[in-house]
């Protein structure tokens, strides 16, 4: 049931394997509105409208509408409302956002284009604080003294549990000795809380926590390099795709403590005070994809326009490492090193653009991505030239069950009063990736890589994203300068850990409500002003 905790580097495992969750594939899949400040300060909005380098990644036909070459690159500082300095996060950071161009055969019927930008898709810098108090319950045991329900609380007592239900047990270990159901988390906590009894038995002696406190900050980012081809039939339909490849910089240190129940001894004679956890993990790599898109005007006399994109999964190779500490009366360490594989969910978009003479400009997009369709991998074999590898049945499954699917809405306006000057305004929502509080829940009750590697037991059920837009823009020559404001808010429910369906002595499931572990209301608010220099030539 217990393996010896020490520094392992097991980076050529006969079964190397992931260890992310649903969570952590709706964190990689997720993305943030971001490119030229005048594709931001639009909402987006602009998949069907083109002539935007940053169409390039959600409507590769928008590419297709430059009538000249150009180039641009943007930079932008973000800032997290609300937030204080954890580790290497700050709230407030300078970002490199954007840098590309788009060379054009200069037709005016019938032409080709070709493209290459960088953005950062994802943007990691976040900083996450919750503190709050286990809520208390009678305590239940199945007759023997195993407790099946919390006094309080704790994190340690959530692993108990889960010893209590028999997913230790030695007849759930494969050919390898490995048990899939004990994460990183439950092993450290095994250690430092397994003793003697002196008469030739041993226990675990769990200790119930009146309240908690954690923090987290997470760094890093997913930059894109796309490369596009891109063309206008007759100036009624213009197609293109892109070709794009993803880099993975992540990085995030989380530092949870709870304050134990007065008057708790362990076998040692310590009467400790507090027990928790110190985390750091790195998850770098690289991906690819293909998009495709159309845009076509219905009617030859209007200006109106439809675009319709789609994107494939981008095809994740990923690294990652932890390093984690857990610490009662003493302290214990464990570290883990490994590669997996991570395939996204397609995407599917649908916009409309429109204009009025030189003045006006109108864009509507809709996108849909079903995140419970993505698909974790673990390595069965590694070659020279690829890695072998399988679905995780078991962790898909879950991630069926936690995520659904995620609609999102851009809408943004580009006024032109004078033909140097552009003033934009736009709106963006993304609805959430989670199911209800109650079905999406961070289970460690699967039998997958995914939970054998986690290092952490935290996760946050995100509500829907709402970003509010605004922009200016002119144009002196052959030159353009664009600036952009964005909002974005996003609320959620904290857990440190979930212990909301863990089985009683005679394997019936304790319902949802008699969990311990209460919701915590958190936050992430950010401004974000970006400027853009683009050059026509």
């Amino acid at each position: 049931m217990k393996k010896l905790v020490s520094l392992a580097i097991t980076a050529s495992l006969s079964l190397s394997a992931m260890a992310q969750d649903a969570y952590d594939a709706a964190n990689l899949a997720s993305q943030d509105l971001n490119g030229t400040a005048r594709y931001v300060g639009m909402g987006g909005a602009l998949d069907a409208l083109g002539a935007d380098i940053s169409t390039i990644s959600s409507n590769p036909a928008g590419i297709g509408l430059f009538r000249s070459s150009m180039g641009s690159f943007t930079l932008s500082v973000v800032n997290q409302e609300d937030a204080v300095k954890f580790q290497s996060a700050n709230p407030t950071n300078l970002s490199f956002d954007q840098i590309g161009f788009v060379w054009s055969n200069e037709g005016y019927d019938s032409y080709l284009n070709f493209g290459f930008n960088f953005h950062k898709s994802r943007n990691f810098n976040h900083i996450l604080t919750a503190a709050n108090a286990f809520r208390p319950s009678d305590i239940k045991t199945d007759g023997t003294g195993n407790i099946t329900s919390l006094v309080g609380g704790g994190q340690n007592i959530a692993t108990d549990i889960k010893r209590n239900s028999g997913l230790f047990d030695s007849g759930n270990q494969d050919a390898n000795g490995v048990n899939y159901y004990e994460s990183q988390l439950d092993n450290l906590y095994f250690n430092l809380l397994w003793f003697d009894n002196g008469d030739g038995t041993s226990s675990y002696y769990p200790l119930t926590a009146s309240d908690f406190n954690f923090r987290k900050g997470n760094t890093g980012y997913i930059g894109v390099y796309d490369l596009n081809i891109s063309g206008n039939s007759n100036n009624r339909v213009y197609w293109g795709l892109t070709v794009g490849i993803h880099d993975v910089h992540y990085e995030s240190a989380t530092r949870y403590t709870e304050t134990l129940e007065p008057g708790q001894k362990l076998p040692n004679g310590i009467i400790p005070s507090e027990a928790g956890i110190i985390d750091e993990r790195t998850i770098k790599g690289q991906g690819v994809d293909l998009k495709a898109g159309i845009i076509f005007r219905p009617i030859a006399e209007s200006p109106f326009r439809i675009g319709i994109s789609i994107a494939t999964p981008t095809w994740y190779d990923l690294k990652t490492r932890n390093f984690t500490t857990c610490f009662v009366d003493e302290r214990r360490n464990n570290g883990e090193e490994y590669n997996f594989k991570y395939y996204t969910p397609w995407k599917f978009g649908l916009s409309l653009g429109h204009t009025i003479g030189n003045m006006l400009a109108l864009g509507a997009g809709y996108e849909f991505q079903d995140f419970s369709s993505a698909d974790m991998r673990y390595i069965t074999e590694k070659h020279y030239d690829g890695d072998d590898s399988r679905s995780d049945e078991d962790m898909n499954s879950e991630i069926g069950y936690c995520l659904k699917g995620t609609h999102t809405l851009r809408l943004g306006a580009e006024l032109k009063p004078d033909p140097a000057l552009a003033v934009r305004l736009g709106y963006n929502f993304v609805s959430s990736q989670y199911g209800d509080n109650n079905d999406a829940y961070r289970n460690q009750e699967v039998y997958s890589p995914g939970v054998y590697y986690a290092s952490t037991s935290d996760y946050t059920n995100w509500k829907a994203t709402h970003r509010i837009t605004a922009g200016l823009g002119t144009r002196i020559g052959d030159l353009s300068l664009d600036l952009a404001y964005q909002y974005s808010v996003t609320n959620g429910d904290f857990f440190p850990y979930a212990d909301g369906q863990y089985y009683e002595s005679d394997k019936t499931i304790l319902k949802y409500e008699e969990m311990t572990c209460p919701s915590t209301p958190v936050s992430l608010k950010r401004h974000q002003v970006l400027f853009t220099m683009g050059y026509r030539f």
